[in-house]
């Protein structure tokens, strides 16, 4: 049976049962993303069985009429969410003020998502005192053509709602001219800020903050200023592997910035500059973590991270939940 064929059927064969007295409730759009964290339910229910029984899923809109089941609620949506899917975002709202009335915890509401646009976000983490990249909100195109909107070249042009966006790098002026703004959701421009180091290489760091705890994840080198794109890619396996076994040297600095955005859950990419400073790109209040290598071998020095972030995760998510079950170190089982 394929792989993500035996997932789904896992997942339905124990999302019904009921061992405890509290569950998780879990919500998600069947519009966009509509399978994200399948395959942490599927890594939970391999690693720890026991627990992958309390998340229960459903899809908006939804009515839950009896609330004495859960104790935890889990909006897994889409960012930023009152301003892409506002029909959703109502949906959610009327959840989330039966969870207050309940005493239901929520993790990441859903007013805090629009602190994920991009402009906001680089605003907040700024406050906190690390660096991040002048962002110019691109309300009136033609203007902005002839200004520039006060910035130098070069610059990039990237959407301010949307990760993953194709991104337009303006190395002189008049390369403006050839950028599809009616293509844009919300456009912005933001400054250009080199971090490539001695070696050449441009490196991007990937920090997990699981409330007040923070794991790093994966580091991703490139030849490329856009690291993102996998056709430039350099693998140095031992330098990932020491990466993400140990602490994140920035984590009080991240954690400081993860409040200042509201978030509960979330994770950060972030750069040195050339002075060796911290750079914060961006962050993702609902991040992909990892899926199966099994059709990747080359991956599969990964798989302590992936069970390092999953086993954290779900620890916060029990935490709470106010549920005890007792979960192996890094789930190792």
């Amino acid at each position: 049976m394929p792989m993500y064929n035996l997932l789904r059927q896992t997942i339905r064969d124990f999302i019904n049962k009921v061992r405890y007295p509290k569950r998780i409730l879990v919500v998600r759009q069947s519009d966009h993303q509509s399978t994200y964290n399948d395959y942490f339910l599927y890594w939970v229910s391999q690693k720890v069985p026991e627990a992958v029984q309390l998340f229960e899923l459903h899809y908006l809109p939804c009515e839950i009429t009896d609330w004495d089941r859960y104790s935890l609620f889990l909006p897994w949506l889409q960012d930023p969410l009152k301003e892409r899917f506002p029909h959703i975002y109502q949906y959610a709202k009327q959840l989330e003020a039966q969870c207050y009335e309940h005493n239901v915890s929520i993790i990441n509401p859903v007013d805090v998502l629009s602190n994920s646009i991009k402009s906001v976000a680089s605003r907040l983490i700024r406050t906190t005192g690390l660096r991040t990249a002048e962002i110019v909100p691109i309300t009136d195109v033609e203007a902005f053509k002839k200004t520039l909107g006060g910035l130098s070249t070069p610059f990039f042009i990237r959407e301010d709602w949307v990760h993953g966006s194709k991104t337009f790098f303006i190395q002189n002026p008049e390369d403006v001219q050839n950028v599809p703004f009616d293509k844009f959701i919300a456009p912005i421009a933001v400054e250009f800020i080199d971090i490539k180091s001695e070696d050449g290489l441009y490196r991007k760091y990937r920090y997990f903050a699981v409330g007040d705890e923070g794991i790093p994840g994966p580091l991703m080198l490139s030849r490329s200023w856009e690291v993102r794109d996998n056709k430039y890619r350099v693998l140095k396996m031992a330098e990932e592997i020491a990466y993400f076994s140990g602490e994140d040297p920035n984590h009080h600095q991240l954690q400081q910035a993860r409040k200042a955005l509201g978030f509960d859950f979330m994770a950060f990419d972030y750069s040195y500059d050339s002075q060796g400073n911290v750079v914060v790109w961006e962050p993702n209040p609902f991040p992909v973590i990892w899926g199966s290598t099994d059709n990747l071998p080359e991956m599969k020095y990964q798989v302590p991270s992936m069970d390092r972030v999953y086993t954290a995760l779900l620890k916060f998510y029990l935490q709470r939940a106010n549920i005890s079950i007792k979960i192996p170190t890094h789930a190792n089982v």
